[in-house]
């Protein structure tokens, strides 16, 4: 059992999580909005210029002296991360955050995928029964007849590949000791020559203030939330800690429909609940005390 001690640190835990949940949920929001002003392009590579700013004061100011212990995780940690939120940013701009959020969110399903066909890890019957009840809600979301954009579907699902890769890689490499902040650098660095293939308009300038104060939102909302997460899953089992993300799909959904014009039909409806099923199955379940199990660790 849990002292008082480690269950108020859970506690803190979760909260941190859920925090960082909302914070996702309204930064997606915000890249939709964003698009109103800038290119998707644009949008995502101002998100990794600021993050890389954030986290290289951070750094200076609360790690001095810290380098990376594992470089090839870090690069691919980078290259995986950068192009999965790429992709996921692109999305939201096509489609809607809500649609885009529900698609990309099916991730856990692509980490257990890849730990067991690249890492070695053991794929239980689970996670392929959650693999087919997923690929059928998406397969539902992406052809619900709404008329919402296939390559902003597509994106989505590709980012949430990626992301499955780049997970298995930061799992890794924090299992190593390696610093969360200079896990988040590498993506923001691997990001920022999309500016090169942003449009050359002078985008600060056409946005104006809302456009500007969009672009500070995603950037510094990505930076906090990722700050959370890390904070948050120190004391948080990752079992426990995903079905938190459940709370960010269902925001997400709620602010799509109700400030960018998202619309959800029937088939689209219960394309989503097949997958917040599907990923609900393949959370590891942890064995309760007293009945042939240990309780978890954090």
């Amino acid at each position: 059992m849990p002292t008082p001690e480690e269950s108020s640190l859970r506690v803190q835990g979760q909260a941190a999580l859920y925090s960082a949940a909302t914070i996702f949920a309204f930064t997606s929001l915000c890249v939709k909005l964003s698009g109103a002003y800038y290119s998707p392009l644009f949008v995502s590579a101002s998100r990794f210029a600021l993050g890389a700013i954030l986290c290289i004061v951070t750094l200076a100011a609360a790690f001095p002296g810290t380098r990376p212990k594992r470089i090839g995780a870090v690069i691919f940690r980078g290259l995986f991360g950068s192009l999965s939120m790429i992709a996921t940013y692109a999305a939201v701009t096509l489609t809607g955050p809500g649609r885009a959020t529900v698609l990309s969110n099916t991730y856990p399903l692509f980490v257990a995928l890849f730990g067991a066909l690249v890492f070695g890890e053991p794929a239980p019957p689970r996670t392929l029964a959650s693999a087919g009840i997923c690929v059928l809600g998406a397969l539902l979301v992406v052809r619900d007849g709404s008329g919402a954009s296939l390559a902003g579907d597509l994106l989505a699902l590709g980012g949430a590949v990626l992301a499955g890769l780049a997970v298995n890689v930061v799992r890794r490499a924090s299992a190593a000791g390696e610093n969360p902040f200079v896990l988040y650098l590498s993506p923001c660095l691997f990001g920022l020559p999309l500016f090169a293939f942003a449009p050359p308009a002078p985008p600060l300038v056409t946005g104006g203030i809302p456009g500007i104060a969009l672009l500070l939102a995603v950037g510094l909302g990505g930076f906090f939330a990722q700050a959370l997460m890390a904070y948050g899953y120190k004391t948080v089992p990752a079992s426990r800690g995903s079905v938190v993300f459940y709370w960010e799909t269902a925001l997400t959904m709620l602010l799509g429909i109700v400030f960018a014009g998202e619309r959800l039909n029937l088939r689209a409806a219960l394309g989503i609940a097949l997958i917040l099923c599907g990923l609900w199955i393949n959370n590891e379940r942890s064995p309760k005390p007293g009945r042939g199990g240990a309780a978890p660790e954090a």
